[in-house]
């Protein structure tokens, strides 16, 4: 499918185009009458000149007041002119007029710019055309003798026509369609390069976030201890000590933010998605208890992505969807799905709120993009969990859910069905009975007093 930009550059060339065959025709007409020796049928070929100027005067006033052009109204254009091309040959000699060649220009330019039907169809149209010159009445075309060599010469001429017609269009079409999926791989390219950088750029905030808060955690932790120490009642040593567990959760998170904390051995085993999906859901549950999810019962699958990434990315699409569903009031559960596709496992994470707006799902993922209101959240979380999952040869995908709602999915490989062995950055799985929420391979962004993307909040 052809953009509004591309119909709007055909439009303009087919415009520019018009004018120089408007001129070419109108030297033909003499030359043809005088050294060509053809008979030209001047009341026939003015008024098809007439009817191209004006059509070029109507399409260079739209062009200038910038209206938009469809794809029919710019393939009609280069009908119009292979039409008028045509006819004025049948007023001047026909077949045997040397200036069919003429009729090539429109097919050339269709081939370059049109999509690959409509370039067919230019093509077949400029070949019917040329044949269609034969069949003119004798009083108004050449004398050619019937089967003299001249004819077979004419008959060559249009045969030698078509297949060179089709040979550009196949040539062209291929190289047009393979330069544009070039393009748009080197653009798929750029946009990770970028995305990269904002990722090494965050990474070095949350480096020197973590060096700076490590001093006041170790004196925290000292104090907790020695309050454990001395405390007189089971009340204090219990809260002592949970302190002293919160400041080792927080060591445990700015560790994994110091540059090299890799997670290449547990991302190389993978994770099972069944156990970490009901473990994370469940956690999730205990800091959420007004909270209502639906988990559908999910097969055994071990997934190219390291656990405690998987637990933060399911971690944030429950933040976001929990978002949306409060945003709207709604007293629907979020709904939690895994299907399998191919090769894929798709977490789908489904919510009941106003659902995507505009080019939200587009959008989803990018640094700093949220639809949450100005205060609540920075637009981090799901640019960290996409590009996460990108990087375990993964997808993040968004579409609006019916008939309200929206869901976010991710799609993972199956390491049990010939999923390749994705590396990725990660640190080992703790599986302690006491982790938290939140307590992931990911730095989860409420750790950092960061707020996770609205991306299904209007």
């Amino acid at each position: 499918m052809r953009s509004d930009g591309d119909h709007a550059l055909l439009h303009a060339g087919t415009t520019r185009l018009r004018w120089g065959i408007v001129v070419v025709l109108a030297a033909s007409l003499p030359i043809s009458a005088g050294p060509l020796g053809l008979e030209v049928k001047w009341a026939f070929a003015l008024p098809i000149l007439a009817v191209l100027v004006a059509a070029n005067v109507v399409g260079t006033i739209a062009e200038k007041r910038g209206r938009a052009v469809g794809g029919w109204v710019s393939i009609g254009g280069v009908v119009l002119d292979m039409t008028a091309v045509a006819g004025v040959l049948a007023a001047s000699g026909g077949a045997a007029n040397p200036f069919t060649a003429l009729l090539f220009v429109h097919v050339a330019l269709a081939a370059s710019m049109m999509a690959t039907r409509a370039a067919i169809l230019v093509a077949a149209f400029g070949a019917l055309s040329f044949g269609a010159l034969f069949l003119l009445p004798e009083s108004t075309s050449c004398h050619v003798s019937a089967g003299s060599s001249f004819e077979a010469h004419l008959y060559g001429m249009w045969v030698a026509y078509a297949v060179g017609a089709a040979l550009v269009t196949l040539v062209s079409t291929t190289l047009r369609r393979a330069l544009e999926a070039r393009a748009k791989q080197v653009k798929e390219l750029q946009d990770r390069a970028e995305a990269a950088a904002r990722f090494a750029s965050l990474g070095t905030l949350a480096a020197g976030t973590a060096h700076e808060l490590g001093t006041p955690l170790g004196t925290i932790a000292i104090l907790a201890s020695e309050l454990e120490d001395v405390a007189a009642d089971a009340a204090s040593k219990e809260h002592a000590h949970a302190i002293g567990k919160q400041v080792a959760r927080c060591r445990e998170v700015l560790r994994r933010m110091q540059p090299g904390a890799s997670r290449l051995d547990a991302s190389a085993q993978g994770a099972d998605l069944g156990e970490v999906l009901s473990a994370s859901v469940a956690a999730w549950l205990r800091a959420h208890p007004t909270a209502r999810v639906e988990l559908s019962p999910s097969a055994n699958a071990r997934v190219s992505l390291a656990a405690d990434d998987l637990t933060a990315a399911i971690d944030v699409l429950l933040d976001n969807a929990w978002h949306a569903t409060c945003a709207a009031k709604s007293e629907e559960p979020i709904r939690v799905k895994v299907d399998r596709e191919a090769d894929d496992v798709v977490v789908r994470v489904r919510d009941a709120g106003v659902g995507f707006q505009d080019d939200a799902p587009r959008r989803l993922g990018e640094p700093f993009y949220t639809t949450k209101p100005p205060g609540e959240g920075m637009g981090l979380g799901l640019f960290l969990i996409r590009t996460l999952i990108q990087d375990a040869g993964g997808q993040l995908e968004a579409s609006r859910a019916e008939p309200h709602g929206a869901e976010v999915a991710l799609r993972l490989k199956d390491l049990g069905h010939g999923g390749p062995d994705r590396r990725d950055r990660g640190s080992p799985d703790r599986s302690s009975p006491d982790r938290g929420p939140r307590d992931v391979g990911l730095p989860a962004l409420g750790d950092l007093g960061l707020q996770d993307p609205g991306a299904t909040t209007a």
